[in-house]
């Protein structure tokens, strides 16, 4: 019995998972696609970064989702990229971050607007408002932030990480403030 009931357990997530694929209109091409994040450290050193790994898609009726894999993290410097790995996201544990975003109940508008979304992220979620730009050019549904989505790493319990990298770098301060940009692409599926 335990058996059948693991089985269909298995088998009913499979098909929750493959139907929400199923749906979507559209996928986030990765190689079109960018998320960025400014690090501060030692009070006016901004340094760009960004994670190459992203996944994603949006359907008809406007629901968005995004899947960071913080494990492909870029900040120019491998040692780097490893410290951010191990003592700030923490990806053995925590590998993703992911993103529920809410294009409106009347499905995809282009133009610019205010959507609320969810970031999990360490654990934590954490509701945020971003102004994006929507824009649909053949096949291809754009969103692009309009000005940057500033989050706080102490909102998702990183600031002991911070701590962990400023130790191990020698650096006199790494700010908790972070501005996000994002370009996505996402592609129609037939």
């Amino acid at each position: 019995m335990k058996h059948i009931l693991k089985f269909a357990s298995s088998t009913a997530l499979s098909f929750v998972l493959l139907s929400s694929t199923a749906f979507a209109d559209w996928t986030l091409d990765n190689s079109k696609s960018a998320l960025y994040f400014v690090s501060i450290k030692k009070d006016h050193i901004a340094e760009t970064n960004t994670f190459k790994t992203l996944s994603g898609l949006i359907t008809t009726a406007g629901q968005g989702s995004l899947n960071i894999d913080l494990s492909s993290v870029s900040t120019n410097v491998d040692i780097r990229d490893q410290r951010v790995r191990d003592y700030l996201f923490d990806t053995k544990t925590f590998s993703n971050a992911t993103v529920s975003i809410d294009l409106g109940t009347t499905g995809i508008k282009p133009g610019i607007q205010t959507v609320n979304a969810t970031l999990g992220l360490h654990g934590m979620k954490k509701d945020i408002t971003a102004t994006v730009a929507v824009t649909e050019v053949g096949d291809t549904i754009q969103v692009a932030t309009v000005a940057p989505i500033l989050l706080n790493a102490a909102d998702f319990d990183l600031a002991g990480g911070l701590t962990m990298l400023r130790e191990i770098g020698a650096v006199s301060s790494i700010s908790n403030a972070v501005p996000v940009t994002f370009f996505l692409s996402f592609v129609k599926q037939v």
